[in-house]
């Protein structure tokens, strides 16, 4: 016997800057499992990989300063493969590709150096944010000025702080950024969160729920999570939200809260499962996915 053939589909349900909700519907659980773990640690991106410190009296360590440096993120469109969906362009339109350190044969082709030098010369102290690091004007005997490689800017009123630094502190340093994968280190991560819940059937035992008076019903639905049930004043009954908070759908407080309340013969009093395909398992899957803006929603779940 032939197993049936898929057609795996995503409907787009919320869109923004660095967050994506979907649906990815007509698979199992086991696609969107790796959907998921790709995402957190199969696409590329950029990130600073080797810090040299020529001058740092700052009170942070070293190490610190280098450890700061990596898990700030960096727009990392060129590190798209050049045949994938979204390659990156230089400024004439040209694709220009972004190899990996073990296939380059020039550092120009692999690597994006940055540099930082700030003293502070004021009494106040001074902040040491992603604005102060700087493209360096060559590496490899090649121009960085159109890389496209520069960190995420969240807020142009509060960049990402290093370091604060005293009347007469200083750093001095220089920074290399390679292509890499969250499954070599988290920094290359493009997701800052990822997960995916089942899409939820909310049943309701009206039988068992004549039983109870209306007080009671309203009783039960304030003391349950929002975003599951409401209790309509006009007619005295429990009904199901229009859209679920499938996060917390299935947490199993609103069956605890019943045999709370009533005793546990009415443990059935609601009953929430996921749904399912035809073959009897979960076939809707809703995503939510947050980057870190070193790649944009649509391009991490497109690469992914």
């Amino acid at each position: 016997r032939m197993a049936s053939t898929r057609n795996p589909s995503i409907e787009v349900t919320f869109l923004d800057d660095y967050n994506i909700n979907f649906v990815l519907s007509n698979t199992d659980v086991s696609i969107a499992n790796a959907l998921r773990k790709a995402i957190i640690s199969e696409v590329p991106t950029i990130a600073i990989d080797l810090v040299e410190i020529e001058e740092n009296s700052s009170v942070l360590a070293d190490e610190f300063i280098a450890h700061r440096l990596g898990l700030i993120p960096l727009v990392s469109t060129r590190a798209m493969h050049p045949d994938g969906p979204v390659p990156f362009r230089d400024v004439e339109g040209s694709i220009a590709s972004f190899l990996w350190h073990h296939e380059a044969s020039e550092d120009k082709d692999c690597e994006i150096k940055f540099e930082l030098e700030v003293r502070n010369t004021e009494d106040n102290p001074m902040e040491v944010t992603t604005r102060h690091l700087r493209l360096t004007a060559l590496h490899g005997g090649a121009s960085q000025e159109n890389c496209g490689v520069k960190p995420v800017e969240y807020d142009p009123e509060y960049p990402v702080v290093i370091a604060k630094l005293k009347r007469n502190q200083a750093i001095k340093l220089s920074a290399i950024a390679k292509k890499g994968v969250g499954k070599m280190h988290s920094k290359w991560s493009p997701a800052s969160g990822v997960y995916f819940t089942y899409e939820p059937v909310v049943t309701l035992n009206y039988e068992r729920m004549e039983g109870l008076s209306a007080q009671q019903r309203k009783t039960w639905v304030e003391a349950c999570p929002p975003g599951i049930l409401r209790f309509n004043e006009m007619t005295g009954q429990v009904e199901v939200e229009d859209e679920i908070n499938n996060g917390i759908a299935f947490s199993g407080e609103c069956e605890k809260v019943a045999k709370e309340l009533f005793g546990y013969d009415y443990y059935d009093l609601i009953v929430i499962k996921p749904k399912c395909g035809p073959d009897g398992n979960p076939d809707r899957f809703n995503f939510f996915v947050e980057t870190n803006g070193a790649l944009d929603p649509v391009t991490l779940v497109r690469a992914a």
